[in-house]
């Protein structure tokens, strides 16, 4: 699907699709699906398979994990985004429309098969989510050495480095 020159210059605002080029832009998102859910839809459920990166146009989606909501994302968020790396991982949480929900949605294997192609936009694209993922590391370690303040520091500890040290997935 091609997108539309005011819908690509939206998307080419989120920090996920920083430095592309407007060309570069349509190239990734050439088979994107815009798509509209009402109220009340599952976008994806946790557990299941992930296959594509969701991002949000319009509308409200909560994001929720073994039935407790962690957050609420508008326009510009995106969800999904680690079937990028790896679409036989399982979704880690569930995103339910809140409200009216217009989306794009971007198929991982269209992304698999662009960087297996060496594609600029898509290698970009996972520049990008890497730089996210990094600050979200470095949150979770800050919340993590606050809860081990309570606990035994050095089991705690020890078990966190075997978790970072081994590269083996």
């Amino acid at each position: 699907m091609a997108i539309s020159t005011q819908l690509l210059k939206k998307v080419l605002q989120v920090p996920i699709f920083a430095g592309l080029s407007p060309t570069e832009g349509g190239e990734f998102l050439e088979v994107a699906l815009e798509l509209v859910e009402p109220k009340g839809t599952v976008l994806f459920q946790e557990g299941e398979p992930g296959d594509a990166l969701v991002l949000i146009l319009e509308g409200e989606v909560a994001i929720s994990r073994k039935g407790v909501q962690l957050a609420r994302l508008s326009g510009g968020s995106v969800v999904g985004e680690m079937s990028l790396l790896d679409e036989a991982s399982p979704r880690s949480a569930t995103a339910t429309a809140i409200s009216e929900t217009r989306f794009l949605k971007v198929p991982s294997r269209w992304v698999q098969k662009l960087l297996r192609a060496d594609n600029v936009a898509a290698l970009k694209v996972v520049a990008n989510l890497a730089k996210v993922m990094s600050k979200r590391l470095l949150a979770i370690n800050e919340k993590l050495v606050v809860a081990l303040e309570h606990r035994d520091q050095k089991t705690e500890l020890a078990d966190f480095s075997q978790i970072l040290t081994r590269w083996e997935f």
